[in-house]
């Protein structure tokens, strides 16, 4: 894969100097020493401060003898044992909050290694929508779960329950079970967002730069099928650090990422009717992209800032 480097001129447009060595500097030569890719051409102006910046980082597995020892049958039982072992140390750790004896946890089955291959900076878009929702049932009913009132009241309540006659009987008298639905708190759904990018290519280098975004953002949403064991085997796809920025800094005012992976990649060539340069580029594409975060937010990742 090729990799665009940031000259100090885009399209035959002069970079100021004040952005390449000033407090915008991140953009043009980032924090982690590689080559970026850049959108729009005045990225880091006064009218395009507000800044997303992605690291790409591609999972790097280990070695393909080593994963041949790893599913051997002892490996495999080593492989149960560490998942076991996990969830001992979460079942001894609910057994001490149970008297009142609280520690730390952490489960993280997580690839150990990965590496960030490039980085991308693009402009602020106009939506930048997440969503964060909790689970809950609503349908569960006392008389369900095996409660029940005492008594003569009682034993009238649960054969109107089980008993499509006895509610009928019931809603002639004018009455109905009331069933005591209650609402149960079931778990938390991993965050999702979507970013949307409309590129207008000023040049044909801008617009092969933005060629080149486009497929970093398909390729790395796409797992890689490992060629030996019959490709029977995937490398996952590539996760991203993503951060707001505003002027080179981090921008407080919003909230944190989570480390991410892109659920889907919708790209039209066409967005306002199909129109071409004259080396057959279009002259404005859309990207969308819709991502999820890698854990879960809670309570305490709020108070961090995500």
């Amino acid at each position: 894969m090729a990799i665009i480097s940031i000259p100090s001129s885009i399209g035959g447009v002069t970079i100021p100097g004040s952005l390449i060595n000033g407090p915008l500097s991140a953009l043009f030569g980032n924090q982690y020493g590689l080559s970026s890719y850049q959108y729009p051409r005045d990225l880091g102006s006064a009218t395009k401060g507000h800044v997303v910046q992605f690291a790409i980082r591609e999972i790097q597995p280990i070695s393909f003898s080593e994963v041949k020892s790893f599913i051997s049958n002892s490996s495999i039982e080593g492989a149960k044992n560490v998942i076991s072992n996990a969830f001992n140390s979460i079942t001894n750790w609910a057994g001490n909050a149970a008297q009142g004896q609280f520690s730390e946890i952490s489960l993280n089955l997580e690839p150990e290694k990965s590496k960030i291959v490039s980085t991308i900076a693009l402009y602020m878009p106009d939506t930048v929508n997440f969503q964060l929702n909790a689970n809950y049932n609503g349908g569960t009913s006392i008389l369900d779960a095996g409660v029940s009132v005492t008594g003569r009241l009682g034993e009238m309540v649960d054969k109107a329950a089980k008993n499509s006659a006895m509610q009928l009987a019931l809603k002639k008298a004018g009455y109905a079970v009331n069933p005591q639905i209650q609402l149960l708190f079931e778990g938390i759904d991993f965050r999702t967002y979507q970013m949307s990018f409309t590129f207008t290519p000023y040049s044909a280098q801008e617009a092969k730069t933005v060629k080149e975004i486009i497929k970093l953002f398909r390729k790395h949403s796409m797992p890689q099928i490992v060629t030996q064991a019959a490709g029977m085997f995937f490398i996952p796809p590539s996760v991203f650090d993503i951060t707001f920025l505003y002027n080179g800094q981090e921008n407080k005012n919003l909230n944190k990422i989570a480390r991410s992976v892109i659920e889907s990649v919708d790209v039209n060539y066409a967005p306002d009717g199909w129109s071409a340069h004259d080396d057959g580029a279009p002259t404005q594409t859309t990207l969308t992209l819709n991502f999820k975060e890698t854990f879960l937010i809670d309570k305490t990742k709020i108070d961090q800032g995500y």
